[in-house]
């Protein structure tokens, strides 16, 4: 570092290179970089993370940091003078005639891995920009991406260790994750082939097991995937998604591939088999496990509303009685969570204890962890009135055993 850069603002700094950034970009960590800086970070070292958080990144996209670059545009006017090192503006570049040659190259073997790490730098790089790149839109690129993903073999069984994952895959799938098709050329080459991509991102999710970078990739293409195609193709998924995808919960190494999971088992739970594959695949007792740990809203409702949705089988509600705090996470959620949260704890309840009637200990047990006290609570809040009816509902289940102990309020007493 030479004496010009220690005169500049420590943010100017890129913090790999150590330089006054000439052109900043900013990550999903909310850390900026210079652009040739974190491109080689990521894209020739193939690190996974933020090189100053150390965070696991699940979105490589690099935004223009246009306001700090304009700062550091004047600063290098204002020391101009002070300085014989210059400021060097970007040399612009012909897009258009680049992004044709790759297109062309992508369609040779050989040139496909580098095809598509220099369409990936020119999508990030202009991403901001609609305007520097207007001979091909991303819908006819992601057709041609996508049918790379569908042509190339997985291994045959399941990579626990190493990453045995085809570079080609790699590439792929990362593409594919930067670009903004519309809805109808996504619908379109996710059907084709009686859904052979969704196939495919399937098998990349449950044999890729030592690639968590490309499963999380995975599954925020089928998510984006699935809000848009027939309900046919949402039906022939296996139990090994369910449990490839319960795991990716489990580990909690990334935030957006959690939520990601339990968008992906919102859009899928109501079609085909798929309640009794993901309560086959061990969904119930984890998300029992994280609900009792998180707090955070939005993922709070997202987990009850999988729950009440999985419990609506009887399956689903042996799985949550056996767990034993099942009956005390929901509980304890009720007016902590928010109103959605009400009505998603009022409904499992309701599910669970419907056919509980006769089990006394299960009525117990609801007493004893504050769940009927809960839902007098409730009742007398300014829930919506749906709500309120379905907890007035659980309340008549066992009022008859509720109804001799001390501790329930004579309010609610037959």
């Amino acid at each position: 570092m030479d004496g010009f850069e220690h005169q500049a603002p420590s943010f100017f700094i890129c913090p790999i290179s150590l330089q006054v950034m000439k052109d900043p970009v900013t990550i999903s960590t909310g850390m900026t970089f210079d652009r040739e800086s974190i491109q080689k970070w990521l894209f020739s070292y193939k690190k996974i993370t933020c090189p100053v958080t150390k965070q696991p990144l699940s979105d490589f996209r690099l935004t223009p940091n246009s306001n700090l670059l304009r700062l550091i545009q004047s600063w290098h006017l204002q020391h101009a003078s002070s300085s014989t090192t210059k400021f060097v503006e970007p040399e612009p570049t012909n897009h258009d005639a680049l992004m044709k040659v790759l297109l062309e190259e992508i369609k040779q073997p050989q040139l496909q891995v580098k095809s598509l790490r220099k369409i990936k730098s020119l999508i990030q790089e202009n991403r901001g920009d609609s305007c520097r790149i207007t001979c091909i839109r991303d819908d006819s690129l992601f057709s041609l991406v996508a049918s790379l993903v569908v042509k190339t073999e997985l291994p045959g069984v399941p990579q626990i260790t190493g990453n045995d994952t085809p570079v080609i895959i790699n590439e792929a799938v990362s593409s594919l994750c930067l670009l903004r098709p519309s809805v109808e050329t996504l619908k379109m080459v996710s059907q084709n082939e009686s859904g052979l991509l969704i196939d495919s991102l399937c098998l990349i999710i449950t044999q890729c097991l030592s690639n968590l970078q490309i499963r999380i990739q995975a599954a925020l293409l089928l998510k984006s995937i699935f809000e848009v195609v027939d309900g046919i193709y949402k039906e022939g998924l296996r139990v090994e998604f369910f449990e490839s995808i319960t795991e990716i919960l489990k580990d909690q190494i990334s935030r957006h591939g959690s939520l990601t999971v339990l968008a992906i088992l919102m859009e899928v739970l109501s079609y085909g088999k798929n309640k009794e594959k993901a309560i086959e695949g061990g969904l119930i007792p984890i998300l029992i496990e994280l609900l009792a740990e998180d707090s955070e809203r939005h993922v709070c409702e997202m987990m009850l509303a999988v729950l009440e949705k999985l419990c609506q089988k009887a399956e689903g509600r042996a799985a949550f009685l056996a767990h034993p705090a099942g009956i005390a996470v929901v509980s304890s959620k009720i007016l902590k969570v928010s109103h959605v949260g009400d009505d998603k704890s009022i409904r499992l309840l309701s599910s669970v204890l419907r056919f509980c009637i006769s089990r006394g200990e299960v009525a117990q047990e609801f007493m004893e962890v504050g769940g009927v006290t809960k839902i007098c609570l409730l009742i007398e809040s300014g829930c919506n009135l749906k709500t309120k009816e379905k907890a007035r509902e659980i309340l008549g289940f066992h009022l008859k055993t509720w109804n001799k102990t001390p501790c329930f309020p004579s309010l609610f007493k037959a």
